[in-house]
């Protein structure tokens, strides 16, 4: 067994470390569970070992547990030393059967200025090391990065078998390599398996891990911690929203100022990408949503009393839902699974100022990290 994975559901903070500049977050499913490589001594690693070991082999007896914590507790040395971050194991089960990967993230230190010319220099170090091997360039949702594929040969020693016999293995590996911006380190995340049979599904599961790494720079941190005290998400100029999803906007805006049916003067209108609080909470910095800004003005007081109500009605006979935010002089509503598909994971804010005559909206786009299907691998 290589070296291992973690547990951090997707709904819940990823894992995050600091580099000298960046803070770098990533999400792993909810099955996927943590090794103790930053137990704080030898007796915490062994009570976290101790349960997973039992949440993994509930059935199995005794000394069989015993044998495969005392596995898992002699690569936590060789971890350490290797300045491994974070490791787990990824269990899966394919067609009734139990199947089992390794995932580990590492940080190293180059000394290259230029990104590109660091992972082409890797790439010809792998290359020279695994002429067998599949080395690429890839683009991850953070960046370009490069991937290795192949495999290796070990033995594991009777002592740290699970079966309490010597146990030759045959790994398949893959390993990304990713430069962090700005800094002179470079974080790599490596998949092993057994399983070779089953690699497809481990292999899949993996990629889709690779593409919420993120990072967020110190200012964009603070950022974040101001926010919280006002706004609920972080703006984003660094992407202009694609065409299809101002598409959206613009369409969802149309219907809200049908059902408000106001007569005023129009303004505002820009689209702005930005950063969901979801995303933000998780320590992810990049644009994964837009929202479009408009009011109209001049309207009666008469009128105003009668908007916000007449939206709700309107809206939730389409499967649209208040949540707690809303006030007299305030709703936001989200489309749920039951409103029409174009409109799942939409959402707007209608607020009125009765001394101003405003009536204030933002519609604004799902995010595609927070409304992955149930389903999904980080369902």
């Amino acid at each position: 067994m290589s070296n291992g994975a973690g547990d951090a559901a997707a709904g819940a903070p990823p894992l995050q470390q600091e580099s000298s500049r960046l803070h770098i977050g990533w999400i792993m499913p909810p099955f996927v569970h943590e090794l103790p490589v930053d137990a704080v001594d030898d007796e915490a690693a062994a009570d976290q070992l101790y349960a997973l070991t039992t949440e993994l082999l509930p059935h199995h007896p005794p000394e069989y547990q015993y044998r495969f914590a005392l596995g898992l507790s002699a690569q936590l040395e060789p971890m350490a030393a290797a300045n491994v971050i974070y490791a787990g194991l990824c269990p899966l089960e394919v067609e009734g059967r139990p199947s089992l990967s390794t995932i580990v993230v590492s940080q190293m230190d180059h000394d290259r200025e230029d990104e590109a010319e660091l992972l082409r220099r890797t790439r010809e170090l792998l290359e020279r090391k695994y002429p067998d091997d599949d080395c690429q360039a890839v683009e991850l949702t953070c960046g370009p990065a490069l991937t290795r594929i192949g495999t290796a040969r070990l033995v594991i020693n009777a002592k740290w078998s699970a079966s309490g016999i010597e146990q030759p293995v045959v790994l398949t590996q893959m390993q990304a390599y990713i430069p962090l911006p700005g800094t002179a380190e470079m974080l790599v995340f490596e998949l092993s398996s057994q399983a070779s049979e089953d690699w497809g599904l481990h292999a899949e599961v993996f990629g889709e891990i690779l593409n919420t790494v993120d990072w967020g720079t110190d200012q964009e941190v603070e950022d974040y911690r101001a926010m919280q005290s006002g706004a609920s998400a972080g703006a984003s100029s660094a992407a202009e929203p694609d065409e299809s999803v101002k598409k959206g906007l613009y369409w969802h805006s149309s219907r809200l100022m049908d059902a408000v049916a106001l007569h005023g003067s129009m303004g505002g209108g820009d689209v702005a990408s930005l950063t969901c609080a979801e995303c933000w909470a998780k320590g992810l910095r990049s644009a994964c949503s837009a929202r479009h800004s408009w009011y109209i003005g001049e309207v009666t007081s008469g009128d105003l009393t009668r908007a916000l109500p007449r939206v709700v009605e309107s809206f939730a006979s389409q499967g649209w839902r208040t949540d707690g935010e809303s006030t007299g002089e305030r709703v936001r509503l989200r489309a749920g699974d039951e409103a029409p598909e174009r409109s799942v994971g939409h959402a707007f804010t209608a607020s009125v100022d009765i001394e101003a005559g405003t009536f204030t909206a933002e519609v604004t786009a799902p995010c595609p990290r927070a409304s992955a299907p149930t389903d999904s691998l980080f369902g």
